[in-house]
């Protein structure tokens, strides 16, 4: 398959994820450090209540599969490149976990739990989450000065904030299933949606048809 994006892109992407995906490991082994037990079992969920319930492990699976199938059909850069492998996926799957932990660590558990504690109600505790959520992904479009595309990231994005923070209460707080859901999405959809926004490649479907045809 011939790139639909250039070299400089590609090295761009792979630096922003690299350290980002370094900065997020140092934070997680801070955390671990700090108190293993409690890190594991407490902040990751992993502990014997993670799997207690089907529902919880179902409504994860359609989560991660429906915002996976919603992405690829309307990023078809993204979808070009679903199954391509190279040296910057491989910084993608490091990403994928690593940040889709320490999200799903301040977005849902961290403010979710603390506004809990504020005696705010379970809807506001979602809303909360999603809007954040969807405002934190929006923002480095819009610094490229993308309004257009910012809107729809931005909504999708706080969508799926709302899902997953929806997850976290039906999984009874317990926050493994949706770290598992995140980094499903993140594992498919990255570094892909990054590098689509670095090379501004959200939808060139004439560029990419005539790529092709060279």
């Amino acid at each position: 398959m011939n790139k639909s994006y250039s070299s400089g892109a590609e090295k761009t992407t792979g630096l922003v994820l690299g350290g980002l995906s370094l900065a997020l490991t140092g934070s997680i082994i801070f955390w671990y450090l700090g108190n293993p037990t409690q890190f594991i079992g407490g902040r990751l969920g992993i502990n014997s209540e993670a799997f207690n319930s089907v529902i919880v492990w179902l409504f994860a699976f359609v989560i991660a599969v429906g915002y996976i199938m919603y992405t690829v059909k309307v990023i078809p850069f993204v979808r070009e490149h679903l199954f391509t492998f190279s040296w910057l996926k491989v910084i993608g799957i490091w990403a994928a976990f690593v940040s889709s932990t320490v999200e799903e660590i301040i977005f849902r558990q961290v403010l979710m739990d603390w506004l809990m504690n504020l005696n705010y109600g379970i809807v506001i505790q979602i809303l909360a989450s999603a809007i954040i959520f969807g405002l934190a992904h929006g923002a480095w479009v819009l610094l490229r000065g993308d309004i257009k595309i910012a809107l729809p990231v931005i909504l999708s994005t706080a969508v799926l904030g709302g899902l997953l923070a929806i997850l976290y209460i039906v999984a009874d707080r317990n926050l493994l299933a949706p770290i598992v859901a995140h980094i499903i999405i993140n594992l498919f959809i990255e570094p892909w949606l990054v590098l689509s926004a670095v090379a501004g490649s959200w939808d060139n479907e004439e560029e990419k048809i005539s790529i092709h045809k060279k």
